[in-house]
């Protein structure tokens, strides 16, 4: 005699939300695979779809009829990452002295401080101004305006020149918009603001209260904040798959 053993019908009834559980992350992946990229090779795209729509269990997804299939994208998110991408075809991807990041409204450039300043100055060193020329082609081209924001880490000041990180920090921002400035970028498009060590991207100090100073080097740093007016930005935006 053998004995079977049979699934309850709470069992049952919730094998479904599983296998829909699994649709939906794939689905998830799928849509960040394409808002991620601008430009793609049909073959591999057609070739992901294919796979996703196999693990699914539905139909083969039909290729692409046109080499060039659009689809609509926010204007101002479509605009902020071709500005990034822009800034970092200029910049170079490998370099580890800008950091480029995307943000709801806007494209933040982050300098890092050791390589733009002297410790305690606020005079663009040497390898600052050929950086800048290079950040400054796309920055000029899009024409948008900037908040330049100056940040420090938590060592205090105080030297005739600067008193605080609070002038420290203002200083320093506000020799980055003077030197787009000399680059042509117009006045009325730069605002400034010193934060000092307000707005740390880490830690200074661990819970004894001593100091850390690889987090204080990274916490010292030029923030320049690009905001696109979504006036200034053509509503018909839409990225293209085009084959590379």
């Amino acid at each position: 005699m053998s004995l079977q053993l049979k699934k309850k019908p709470e069992e049952e009834a919730g094998d479904w939300a599983l296998t829909f559980a699994d649709m939906m992350t794939l689905l998830l992946c799928f849509f960040i695979l394409i808002m991620s990229i601008a430009d793609i090779n049909p073959e591999k795209y057609n070739a992901v779809a294919e796979h996703l729509s196999d693990a699914m269990g539905g139909e083969k997804a039909k290729p692409a009829s046109s080499p060039q299939a659009r689809f609509k994208v926010d204007p101002l998110q479509a605009e902020l990452l071709s500005l990034r991408l822009a800034l970092a075809e200029s910049v170079g991807k490998d370099n580890k002295d800008v950091q480029l990041q995307l943000r709801p409204d806007s494209v933040a450039v982050v300098l890092k401080g050791a390589v733009f300043f002297d410790s305690g100055e606020a005079d663009l060193t040497p390898r600052a101004r050929v950086l800048m020329r290079d950040i400054a082609a796309p920055l000029l081209k899009a024409g948008y305006p900037m908040t330049i924001e100056g940040h420090t880490d938590d060592i205090p000041i105080s030297t005739g020149r600067f008193p605080s990180n609070w002038e420290l920090s203002a200083a320093r921002a506000a020799a980055v918009a003077r030197y787009l400035e000399d680059l042509g970028f117009p006045h009325g498009k730069i605002s400034i603001l010193g934060m000092a060590d307000t707005r740390p991207v880490l830690p200074n100090r661990d819970a004894q209260g001593q100091a850390i100073p690889k987090n204080q080097a990274q916490n010292r740093r030029i923030t320049i904040l690009v905001h696109p007016k979504i006036t200034d930005i053509p509503q018909s935006k839409s990225f293209s798959l085009n084959p590379s």
